[in-house]
């Protein structure tokens, strides 16, 4: 549309396409028809046209179209697998990060007992390599692994305080699972590492003088930080700014900086439909796309400024 009203051609044919590939692919692992997808697509343009008398910004345009392409397209293929009992439905054939789905309305059953039925049992199976590849890459040793992978785990069945929902209800499609564990297990490694080092800075908390002059991890208690003072800054891993500057950021703010930069595990748009995120930011669900965008960019942009004033002082 243009300033008149009027469809802008080139706009629209761009953002047409790309609200169709997001439709047929709204998760990693989920494979819509052509048509389905087509159809979707078609629908969200038309309500999208109707609502807006004249042409709005291109970005919120844009936003509502992407974001109504992810949200309906799970919801379709949800409701799609209940109706036909068929978990597999949709699910992307070339996909073989793991041998099948599993049941999702089995997982998110709950009775007084919590979640117990038996389709947890194949779950841990599944989600046991991607957490332990991601644990293991953070540099924790195998048993602290397998203690915070353990921990994350029972997270999923978890009630929250606030809502009394457990992780594994905020899942729309199985295939979200991955990235919904890789993101806990990912916040439980930054907390883990918070304890370690908080431990670290406590006088003769370790057991022996081994473990101050010889372990890796004791030892750096003793590093002189001055030894190399020409090092680049865009040489620090993330793991090293973020034991210089672990107190500088909120829990939330940690969180939100590796979710976008360094695990690139969501996007915006999907930080924007996160019930947790938006409850952290101040924001509800009901808020328009525009402000959830705003908000969350200010908290990026906060968060950056101070690690580079923390770096650099």
């Amino acid at each position: 549309m243009n300033r008149s009203g009027e469809v802008d051609p080139e706009f629209f044919e761009k953002l047409w396409r790309a609200t169709y590939r997001r439709a047929r692919r709204p998760v990693e692992g989920v494979l819509v028809a052509e048509g389905a997808a087509a159809s979707l697509t078609t629908e969200i343009f038309e309500n999208l046209l109707d609502r807006y008398k004249s042409r709005p910004p291109d970005a919120e345009f844009s936003a509502e179209a992407m974001e109504g392409a992810y949200d309906h397209s799970r919801h379709n293929v949800s409701s799609d697998r209940t109706e036909q009992e068929n978990p597999q439905l949709w699910h992307d054939p070339e996909d073989t990060r793991y041998e099948r789905n599993l049941d999702l309305g089995r997982l998110k059953k709950k009775n007084k007992g919590g979640f117990s039925d038996r389709e947890w049992n194949d779950l841990d199976p599944i989600l046991r390599p991607f957490g332990f590849h991601l644990l293991l890459r953070k540099g924790l040793g195998n048993q602290d692994a397998e203690d915070v992978y353990l921990e994350t785990f029972a997270e999923l069945a978890r009630e929250r305080a606030k809502d009394g929902k457990a992780p594994i209800e905020s899942i729309v499609v199985f295939e979200e699972v991955i990235p919904l564990f890789s993101k806990m297990v990912q916040f439980r490694a930054i907390d883990w590492r918070r304890r370690q080092s908080a431990l670290k800075n406590q006088p003769n908390t370790q057991s022996s003088f081994e473990d101050l002059t010889e372990r890796e991890d004791g030892a750096m208690q003793f590093e002189d930080e001055s030894a190399d003072p020409g090092r680049s800054l865009g040489a620090l891993s993330f793991d090293e700014i973020y034991r210089q500057c672990g107190e500088i950021l909120t829990e939330c703010q940690w969180q939100l900086i590796f979710t976008v930069y360094v695990s690139q595990s969501a996007t915006m748009g999907e930080l924007c439909e996160d019930p947790e995120v938006l409850g952290k930011l101040g924001l509800e669900a009901s808020h328009s796309i525009s402000k959830k965008r705003r908000i969350l960019n200010e908290a990026l942009e906060e968060a950056l400024a101070k690690l580079q004033k923390c770096l650099l002082s």
